[in-house]
């Protein structure tokens, strides 16, 4: 087992009673509940949780699949689509 530290934390009462309710729902202690749900949020602060994969590559899937058929079905506008695109992520996301 991995080295715990102990932290402390003040909740309002209704959040610890719903983390209460959450634990013995789930047949884990408070303690597994909110380590669950601390490393939960985490991941989704960085952009890794399995939700955030799911939806990136879900995107990406989508993005390759339109730039395929744009390719095999209207060819002459393929790279003017690609410099429009270029151009609005420097104007709404400063930088491509």
């Amino acid at each position: 087992m991995t080295e715990t530290v102990l932290i402390s934390v003040r909740l309002p009462g209704s959040v610890a009673e719903a983390a209460n309710a959450a634990a013995a729902s789930r047949n884990i202690s408070r303690s597994k509940l909110l380590r669950i749900a601390i490393e939960r949020f985490l991941d989704d602060l960085s952009g890794s949780s399995e939700q955030d994969r799911r939806r990136q590559f879900s995107a990406e899937y989508t993005f390759l699949a339109l730039d395929l058929m744009v390719q095999r079905e209207y060819p002459e506008v393929h790279d003017e689509l690609l410099t429009e695109a270029e151009r609005r992520m420097e104007v709404f996301h400063g930088g491509a």
